[in-house]
């Protein structure tokens, strides 16, 4: 697949839903290269020189993560020939802030993607300006949907292993306002 992630001047907070074979930075972000500044992953960043390209401790983007990309103008990430993620990846979360991503194109309401034995697992939800927390087994904040290209910190209080389940996914992507 070929898409487009809009992306705009600062940080943005996203994720991919489909990766080419080389899924390393310098080829991630080669649409954008001399607008993006930055990226950072949970526990790992690369920063963009002229004269060196990528540098860090950031070198390959993985299906599963959220990453933090920062630019200094507004623009559009492309990804071509990506191979989509799998669905059914499975996510395995530590306990505390987890960067994660959402892995199709779409959207899906918070207490539908979740598989219900793994919710009293998770005490909120952090995305780009929205957040929602889970108490008495209900989902309350601004943050409402998962959604393709968006990346979220999922805060647990345990390990956590599970997939997402979207046999009801929208395809139809909507966006949260800030």
């Amino acid at each position: 697949i070929n898409y487009c992630l809009e992306i705009y001047e600062g940080p943005n907070l996203i994720s991919f839903y489909g990766l080419p074979d080389d899924a390393s930075i310098t080829n991630i972000m080669l649409s954008i290269e001399g607008i993006a500044t930055g990226v950072i992953g949970e526990g790992a960043a690369a920063n963009y020189s002229e004269t060196f390209g990528w540098i860090g401790s950031l070198v390959t983007i993985s299906a599963t993560a959220g990453y933090w990309v920062i630019l200094n103008d507004s623009s559009e990430l492309c990804i071509k020939d990506a191979i989509p993620t799998n669905t059914t990846i499975e996510y395995n979360l530590h306990a505390g802030a987890n960067l994660i991503s959402f892995p199709a194109e779409g959207s899906i309401e918070l207490g539908i993607g979740f598989p219900d034995d793994i919710e009293g697992s998770i005490s909120g939800i952090i995305g780009e300006g929205v957040a929602a927390n889970y108490l008495n087994g209900v989902w309350s904040g601004s943050l409402s949907n998962f959604s393709g290209g968006e990346g979220y910190w999922v805060i647990t209080t345990d390990y956590i292993s599970f997939s997402f389940e979207i046999s009801s996914l929208n395809r139809i992507k909507t966006s949260n306002s800030i």
